[in-house]
């Protein structure tokens, strides 16, 4: 609580001086727009955006040596190519301004698979004070925290059919508390710093330790819009540099059971390159992380590392790209032949931006021969082996993709 105490009190005083600024006057019209594809009703301060995003998505997938049959004629064989159907992302979301110029409000809800894996939930439940006339902003709620370019990019606007290896082990994604933003020097410099639960989304405080995280990026060619691929490219080159740290109680729930007081420490960095041209794109993303164990059993901490690159070029300007990417995980410094790696090639054809594409993508997933010798924390957020995690030798997974999405 004493780390938390400064950021609220700062808020609290905020929030009372706010209302000395003497904003313009409300306009009495409603404006209706649907002209994008989504809703938005505007009266003064007062404003409503209606969106939404659905992505139906084929997957097949070839694991080596897999048999997930547990009975009748296909038990103890490998189980071969699968093919599957599914929608893994339909959500709706609501934004705008309530009742003060610098009042703003998002909503995001996921309605994909309310029956059973994982049940309807809230994804971003954010209220955010935007000061007039100042380039900074204090966010309360439920949102992403900010650490990792690839996760603070929404996943409808990823190059990809998903994101890499990387991001589940690495970064936190999202989680409740307070975050302030802001730039300097004309925009070319942006921070984010924030306090957080640390237990994951939707999750409330589960120890006595909170997650902090902060990130700090430079722009000096222009403004980066958090979008992958080169559809939206203009005319000048666009350049994103950035670096970040977090550190507290680990990532998205990851905490021991049980244990409330003295919870493992978890510490992790990472740097961030983006570029963006009119028919050129590229990113690369660095991770290094440390996982303390010493509560509820002592041992040698985890330290860890990983790296994500890709690229794409568009063949057809504005319309059709063709990318790579290469990713690969160190989960245990100390466990020689462990390491995951992914390798995908992918074509997209972009009808109306990101608001309506197609993505085909395909490519592998290789574990190390010793990857069944790390241990359960080095393993968490990796791609889960089953019961083939006693094998002994190298494996290889191909994987492709093929989805449809349409968002405003």
């Amino acid at each position: 609580m004493r780390r938390l105490l400064p950021a609220l009190t700062l808020l609290l005083l905020y929030a009372s001086s706010i209302e000395a600024q003497t904003p313009p006057a409300p306009g009495t019209a409603t404006t209706v727009d649907a002209s994008r594809g989504g809703l938005t009703v505007i009266s003064g301060p007062n404003s409503l955006t209606l969106g939404a995003r659905i992505q139906f998505r084929w997957t097949l997938d070839d694991r080596e040596y897999a048999s997930a049959d547990t009975a009748g004629s296909g038990l103890g064989a490998a189980d071969g190519a699968t093919s599957q159907f599914d929608v893994p992302r339909l959500r709706v979301s609501l934004t705008g301004g309530a009742f003060k110029p610098w009042l703003r409000y998002a909503f995001q809800v996921d309605f994909s698979r309310t029956s059973g894996e994982s049940a309807s939930k809230i994804k971003d439940a954010i209220i955010e004070v935007r000061p007039i006339g100042r380039t900074y902003r204090i966010t309360g709620g439920q949102f992403k925290v900010p650490f990792g370019l690839q996760q603070l990019t929404s996943s409808g606007r990823l190059q990809f059919v998903d994101r890499a290896i990387t991001d589940a082990k690495f970064s936190p994604a999202r989680d409740m508390g307070v975050m302030v933003s802001g730039t300097v020097a004309r925009r070319k410099v942006g921070f984010d710093a924030g306090v957080f639960n640390g237990s994951g989304e939707s999750v409330r405080q589960r120890t006595r330790a909170h997650l902090l995280a902060a990130r700090l990026y430079l722009q000096p060619l222009g403004s980066y819009s958090l979008s992958e691929g080169a559809n939206d490219g203009g005319t000048t080159r666009v350049l994103h540099l950035g670096v970040g740290a977090r550190s507290g109680k680990e990532i998205r729930g990851r905490t021991t059971p049980g244990v409330v007081e003295d919870a493992d420490d978890q510490r992790a960095f990472n740097a961030e390159f983006a570029i963006k041209a009119a028919r050129l794109f590229a990113t690369a993303e660095y991770f290094w992380m440390r996982d303390e164990q010493n509560n509820p059993v002592r041992a040698a901490a985890i330290l860890s590392r990983g790296f994500h690159a890709q690229g794409g070029y568009m063949v057809v300007p504005k319309r059709a790209e063709l990318g790579f990417l290469a990713a690969q995980i160190v989960p245990d410094r100390d466990v020689d032949k462990a390491a995951v790696s992914e390798w995908r090639g992918v074509f997209g054809y972009y009808w109306h931006g990101h608001g309506l594409k197609l993505q085909a993508d395909a490519g592998r997933v290789r574990y190390g021969s010793n990857f069944g010798r790390l241990s359960p924390r080095a393993r968490q957020g990796l791609p889960a082996l089953g019961d083939r995690l006693v094998s002994g030798q190298r494996l290889s997974d191909t994987q492709v993709r093929l989805q449809l999405q349409l968002a405003f």
